[in-house]
């Protein structure tokens, strides 16, 4: 089979299976009692054996095979749920996904070494008394709808049409078929054997059903009634030819009124015998099975549709060039005063909006992408800590961009885990301060206007202004009168100084500091903003502000002598006219007073060293003060051009050191305009 073109679909189907395997193992952990909660994660493990089979992966679906043996076990309550259980399907779990990466980057599955894993899976499985042991084949028999009775009943329909059969020439059989026990794809090979029987005579019943041979609920035999014009041995070859097929037996059904058993299937009844006094056991799989259906059906109701990230990539930028060329189209019928064609811009401008828009929206993927991995790592580190530590998550359906979304995994990482090691302290720490011994750790998301809002948030000792200051002066970033200077809110903003985070600063009490000059970057490097509020004692909370979308935006056009800037609009507070003797100078540095409160300015001339021109007579200064977080600045330009929708195109390999500049866009006029990066100037 070319199973080339299949691999995409089998890597994402295979990360959402392991994701929900890992869901699904937290839950059972938190309630080991919801059986309903293992039943998912057995159809999980079991699907993903099986696309793992039919793609060839074989070490993959083996060792999901040994997995998904452990969890029948436990579905079966042949084990307990226990913590020595859960660490290990969760190492199970953990191959996998090592797997599947590998065979996503073209490496070989055999990378990983999940000998010891396996047998640590069947030392667990294989130790119980030995009466449960002799118990638990004939229940996992009964429990998966296995052990066929031997004897072949028909109905008064199947007798009927056997005899008029016989009559028109034709021979009814009965047709043994036996499965490999080696064979993870016992579904497939039942349908192939149906397929055979097909083409050679009517099929009448088989036992188990189709319907339980469909869901593998048989074990590796059953029986098919068929009546045929072709003798046994074609029958008995068709079926052999089949791959992973071991035996066949091949009877004629003489006996109209009861169907003889086939041969081989006589071994098989102290099975079916043992499997009696556990009916309850054989219910279980078929009381989900109408829960699977609906699953189906509500998926295919929705209308889903996977759709490659670079064809949706390549949308955006025609959008984009469609917005660039509207502009475009808009100078154009003003500068020629065309009415025809204002009208014909003003029909296409509201299609352009609601394109983008819906294009956008493709674009959006909820935050639980990225929050589904958290409760996992939580947990893991917690017991690494050996702190009880209980994570909530809320707003996990808020949308953001693609491309943010890709970005701020490894952020959130961080704070998450300086929140588990340097913010929850121990248990008994904790309980003799009066708090509950769990520590609470939370993470938040929320819409505000344009911006999504992403909170990290600790109940833990909060972080000590005076400890920052200290180790801010210790490291020579801050003079100790400017230090001592600061505001506690301020303080704590030094952990964010690049170079702050040390190997020393790990072993403080406040120790916050770890890589958050990283966490800042990376944030910043998005359009976005992340600042920290704490209290001693109470806790601390990381909140990171982020646009929406990094594609399309609101900008405001600027100009210095010739040049044309873009300043993004969600960045902007006001725009105001000044005169040279608003202009204080405060510490060397210039500054304005607007509204009570003094504002640093910055020339942008002289920031981007653009070339000097002929001076500005009139005496106006025009000035747009951005903010970014608490902080604002006065932007000095020559010129207000005016707002306008702009699409940001990346500056490249070639131009990425540039920190002035966030990226560039082509103006209506084909003329190229850079878009500030506002945090830089700060």
């Amino acid at each position: 089979m070319e199973t080339n073109q299949y691999m995409e679909m089998f890597l994402d189907e295979s990360r959402e299976h392991l994701q929900s395997l890992n869901d699904g193992l937290l839950s059972l952990e938190n309630d080991p009692e919801d059986l309903s909660v293992l039943n998912e994660i057995f159809r999980n493990a079991h699907t993903l054996k099986g696309m793992s089979a039919t793609m060839g992966y074989t070490k993959t679906a083996e060792l999901t095979h040994d997995m998904e043996n452990l969890l029948d076990m436990l579905r079966k309550e042949q084990l307990k749920v226990s913590e020595e259980i859960i660490d290990v399907i969760f190492k199970c779990v953990d191959s996998l996904q090592e797997m599947v990466e590998n065979i996503g980057s073209g490496e070989s599955e055999d990378l990983v070494d999940v000998s010891g894993l396996v047998r640590q899976v069947n030392a667990i499985a294989n130790g119980k008394s030995p009466a449960a042991e002799e118990a638990a084949a004939p229940v996992a028999e009964a429990a998966s709808g296995e052990g066929s009775a031997p004897v072949f009943e028909l109905s008064d329909t199947e007798r009927s049409v056997i005899k008029e059969a016989k009559n028109s020439g034709l021979v009814p059989y009965i047709i043994h078929v036996e499965i490999a026990e080696s064979c993870l794809l016992k579904s497939a090979r039942s349908y192939m054997v149906m397929n055979a029987l097909d083409e050679l005579g009517d099929v009448l019943k088989s036992v188990p059903p189709a319907e339980d041979l469909e869901q593998e609920k048989f074990d590796h035999s059953f029986e098919v009634a068929i009546v045929t014009d072709a003798d046994a041995k074609t029958l008995e070859s068709a079926v052999s030819a089949i791959s992973e097929i071991s035996n066949v037996v091949v009877t004629e059904i003489t006996d109209i009124d009861k169907a003889p058993a086939a041969p081989a299937a006589v071994s098989e009844a102290p099975a079916a015998k043992a499997a009696a006094p556990k009916p309850a056991d054989t219910k279980k799989p078929d009381a989900k099975a109408p829960e699977k259906k609906d699953a189906k059906k509500a998926h295919v109701g929705g209308q889903s549709v996977r759709v490659d990230i670079e064809k949706l990539d390549t949308l955006m930028n025609l959008v984009g060039e469609l917005v660039t060329n509207k502009v475009r189209l808009e100078q154009i019928g003003m500068t020629h005063r065309l009415t025809e064609l204002t009208e014909t811009l003003e029909q296409m401008d509201r299609v352009t909006t609601d394109l983008q828009s819906v294009v956008m929206k493709v674009r959006m993927v909820p935050v639980s992408q990225v929050f589904n991995r958290f409760p996992r790592m939580v947990r893991d580190l917690a017991k690494e800590l050996d702190k009880d530590i209980n994570l909530t998550i809320e707003g996990e359906d808020t949308e953001l961009d693609r491309t943010v979304i890709d970005e701020i995994g490894d952020p959130l990482m961080h704070l998450l885990r300086n929140s588990l090691d340097h913010g929850v302290e121990h248990p008994d720490e904790r309980e003799a301060k009066g708090k509950p011994r769990t520590g609470e750790v939370g993470l938040i998301a929320r819409h505000e206007g344009n911006n999504v809002v992403i909170m990290v948030t600790d109940d833990g000792s909060g972080i000590n202004a005076d400890k920052i200051r200290n180790k801010a002066v210790e490291k020579g970033m801050v003079s100790r009168e400017e230090a001592d200077a600061l505001p506690d809110a301020d303080a704590v903003r030094l952990i964010f100084l690049p170079g702050f985070s040390t190997a020393e600063t790990i072993t403080d009490v406040s120790g916050r500091g770890v890589g958050m000059d990283v966490v800042r970057s990376k944030i910043e490097s998005l359009g976005g903003h992340v600042d920290v509020e704490t209290k001693i004692d109470e806790g601390s909370v990381f909140k990171i502000k982020l646009p929406l979308t990094l594609a399309i935006i609101q900008a405001m056009l600027v100009k210095v002598q010739d040049e044309m800037y873009a300043i993004p609009l969600g960045s902007i507070d006001s725009t105001i006219n000044i005169t040279p003797d608003d202009i204080k100078t405060v510490q060397n540095k210039e500054v304005i007073v607007l509204r009570g409160q003094i504002i640093p300015i910055a020339r942008l001339g002289e920031v981007l060293s653009v070339p000097k021109g002929e001076e500005n007579d009139d005496g106006d200064i025009f000035v747009v003060v951005v903010h970014v977080g608490d902080h604002k600045i006065g932007i000095v330009v020559d010129n207000l051009i005016g707002q306008q929708e702009i699409v940001i195109k990346t500056l490249g390999k070639l131009l990425s050191g540039l920190k002035m500049l966030a990226g560039a866009t082509v103006l209506g006029d084909g003329h190229v305009a850079m878009i500030l990066d506002v945090s830089a100037l700060m």
